[in-house]
């Protein structure tokens, strides 16, 4: 049985936006490769993918502009997945039936904290590693690539005040050994303050923790396919010169055959 994962590290995904004036702006589609990826490894014409949006607390604009991509231009069956609004979650039972159901898992970018509370929670957690063993393909953008690996970072979280002494990781699922960071091109080089942390300080907190992870540019990607004790972590270059990082690589304590190729 192969495990797939495929963690994104952002970028725009075609959508329309509407400004405050009311034209509107055709984003470009930077995950396309990775987007068509995720569908083809299915192996069906029009295989069943659930959306989960509890990291934008479930914004209303985020679900259409996934179902305009993968059901409008991929031939997907999309269905929405809400739990941050308890009035419109589903029961435990129902959002088993819903996953398990399903080809693709495709979760996305916001607050990773309030992802994992809402996981949680809802008992979405659990029933992600049922449909993982199971083979279903889990993916996502941003925090819906962090949500995947061992740790993320609170560099959005009311904890984090701007300083190197507050800005630690936390735990998500643990799918993946490591630490996922996306956006590593939009970084700057050095500095923190709460609106921004560098290279830097995320390479000296994974020193100053014992812990390793990638850097993921937007749009790329690592796949991640596991069959028994076997993994490979592959990367998926969408634009020229965007990549996957190794940090803190010195402590990885992992088999030959897990390591990045292209």
């Amino acid at each position: 049985m192969i495990k797939t994962i495929i963690a994104i590290g952002g970028g725009e995904m075609g959508r329309i936006k509407i400004h405050e004036d009311g034209h509107r702006e055709q984003k470009p589609w930077d995950t396309e490769q990775s987007d068509r990826k995720i569908v083809k490894l299915t192996g069906k014409e029009h295989p069943v993918l659930v959306f989960i949006g509890a990291a934008s607390n479930d914004k209303p604009t985020y679900f259409p502009a996934v179902r305009d991509v993968f059901e409008g231009r991929l031939g997907c069956i999309a269905k929405n997945l809400i739990l941050t609004d308890l009035a419109q979650r589903p029961s435990t039972e129902q959002i088993r039936e819903l996953i398990m159901d399903a080809d693709i898992v495709y979760v996305g970018g916001g607050n990773v904290t309030r992802l994992m509370k809402a996981l949680k929670d809802s008992g979405t957690d659990k029933i992600l590693q049922e449909a993982y063993d199971k083979g279903i393909i889990m993916s996502g953008n941003s925090a819906g690539g962090c949500v995947w690996f061992e740790y993320y970072d609170n560099g959005e979280d009311e904890d984090f005040d701007g300083t190197e002494a507050t800005f630690t990781t936390k735990r998500a699922l643990g799918f993946v050994k490591g630490y996922f960071c996306p956006h590593w091109n939009k970084k700057p080089e050095k500095g923190i303050d709460k609106e921004a942390t560098s290279k830097d300080v995320v390479k000296k907190m994974l020193v100053r923790e014992s812990k390793f992870g990638y850097g993921v540019d937007e749009p790329a990607a690592i796949m991640i396919q596991s069959d028994g004790d076997k993994q490979i972590m592959t990367e998926i270059i969408s634009k020229p010169g965007s990549g996957v990082y190794k940090l803190n690589q010195d402590i990885q304590n992992i088999r030959p055959d897990n390591k990045l190729q292209r």
